[in-house]
């Protein structure tokens, strides 16, 4: 079989490898048909990534058929049928994990970075972190595991009916978080520096997209009759915006972080204490997929939106070198194996 590997900073070959072999027990064997590209690919690939580590197979945004089922199968999944794949692997003894927050696992390891991942035609994965997708198509399936980062993060900030929410950036997962904030009945506000980033935005369902070299502040005031919104959730990892979300959150709001930054933010206590304010950080999802899919359902047109790329295994490293470059163009490539595009011009 095929499988793509980054066998050193910005460099990856299309291989022939040995297919996976049979799966143990409680394993299963996957047949890849759709893999996304998340932002921290890009990162692995870089060799910026603090789990960069050569060589390896990337992708842990994916779905696949079943093809066979290792020995101690729950019957759960049947063979044949179309499925996501979590890709945590949490140690089940740590603290986290005995408290069911696996995401936050001290010694977590991922599928794609960690063990071989999505970037190959066959993979042996655990029958536990397969959900099954119903009818849904490879690409849009293949999202469920971003929707299940921003449905952790709207959750984390108690997104609720009727409230409304401001999401600064418009990238993928901030789309996401706009969906998810929908599917959970919220009003949604949302910003970024790219016009056309807000006009999709618009398109999926935000009831006010903002230009972030604007007055953002002086909109969302107007917006929430001078209260401000009451859950702010960040999904630039930018120092900056994130302290200019304590400003603009309402008095006993919620800000939720999700982008992913090393620096610091100096957070001012005595707005803090005035707003009583709840700051959370976001990482990765629990017990999400099943909801997640669901919600990718409902919004199944929307997410199509989201996608701007859909590319063969060999087109990766070249659309990853563009979306480098030239962020603006690519913002969300969805890898689609070759028998599933072979598979979609029959059907044409």
């Amino acid at each position: 079989m095929q499988a793509l590997v980054t066998t050193d900073v910005r460099t990856m070959e299309l291989r022939d490898v040995a297919l996976p072999g049979e799966p143990g027990e409680g394993q299963v064997l996957l047949e890849v048909e759709a893999a996304g590209i998340c932002g921290s690919d890009y990162g692995l690939y870089l060799g910026k990534h603090p789990l960069s580590n050569f060589p390896m197979i990337q992708g842990h945004e994916f779905c696949g058929t079943v093809k066979a089922l290792g020995p101690g199968s729950s019957g759960r999944i049947a063979v044949g049928e179309r499925v996501a794949v979590e890709p945590l692997l949490g140690c089940g003894k740590c603290q986290p994990c005995r408290f069911g927050r696996y995401n936050c696992c001290v010694e977590l390891k991922l599928i794609g970075v960690h063990t071989p991942g999505g970037f190959q035609e066959a993979v042996l994965v655990d029958e536990r972190l397969l959900h099954p997708t119903g009818d849904l198509p490879a690409d849009i399936a293949a999202f469920a595991e971003p929707m299940t980062i921003a449905l952790q993060a709207v959750k984390r900030g108690g997104v609720s009916k009727g409230e409304k929410i401001y999401v600064i950036g418009a990238g993928p997962i901030g789309l996401a978080i706009l969906l998810a904030s929908r599917w959970l009945g919220a009003d949604v506000a949302i910003s970024d520096l790219v016009s056309h980033r807000l006009d999709k935005a618009r398109r999926i369902g935000a009831t006010l997209a903002l230009d972030a070299k604007g007055d953002a502040a002086a909109a969302l005031s107007e917006w929430t009759d001078g209260e401000g919104p009451s859950v702010v959730i960040d999904a630039t990892g930018v120092p900056s915006v994130i302290l200019s979300a304590v400003d603009m959150v309402a008095a006993g709001g919620r800000i939720v972080t999700v982008g992913i930054s090393t620096a610091d933010v100096p957070l001012p206590l005595a707005t803090l204490i005035r707003k009583e304010l709840t700051i959370y950080a976001s990482r990765n999802s629990v017990r999400m997929f099943g909801e997640a899919i669901e919600a990718v359902r409902r919004f199944r047109a929307e997410v199509a939106e989201i996608i701007t790329h859909r590319i063969r295994l060999s087109n990766v490293q070249p659309t990853i070198e563009l979306a480098l470059g030239r962020p603006d163009i690519v913002e969300k490539a969805i890898v689609i194996f070759d028998r599933v595009e072979a598979h979609r011009r029959r059907r044409r």
